[in-house]
């Protein structure tokens, strides 16, 4: 009975004992790489999974470069992304969205 109990607790203890501050847990990437999403990056880890992961990861080379830390501006990326040296064009991005898949990428 007691041993019961006791995996009882341990599924409902979230339940039971909510977090103060709500984060949200997204895999990314890599497989077995667990990453917490700030509230204000959610938005730009949306536009990329939709947009940019099929042929990019964060953290490691994949049908393109890795993204983590890329050191562009949101106009510049606007201008490459455009450009004949990108693969595919994005001209739906507006700026705001740029800067939130870059605050994304952002450690």
């Amino acid at each position: 009975m007691v041993v019961f109990i006791t995996i009882m607790m341990m599924l409902f203890y979230s339940y039971l004992f909510p977090s103060s501050e709500e984060k949200e847990t997204a895999w990314c990437g890599v497989v077995d790489t667990i990453v917490e999403i700030s509230k204000d990056k959610r938005e730009g880890r949306k536009l990329f999974n939709a947009n940019c992961a099929s042929c990019h990861k964060l953290d490691k080379r994949s049908t393109g470069p890795a993204l983590r830390n890329i050191n562009l501006d949101s106009l510049s990326l606007q201008k490459y992304l455009n450009s004949e040296q990108h693969s595919q064009r994005f001209p739906q991005f507006t700026t705001e969205q740029l800067n939130e898949i870059l605050k994304y990428t952002k450690d």
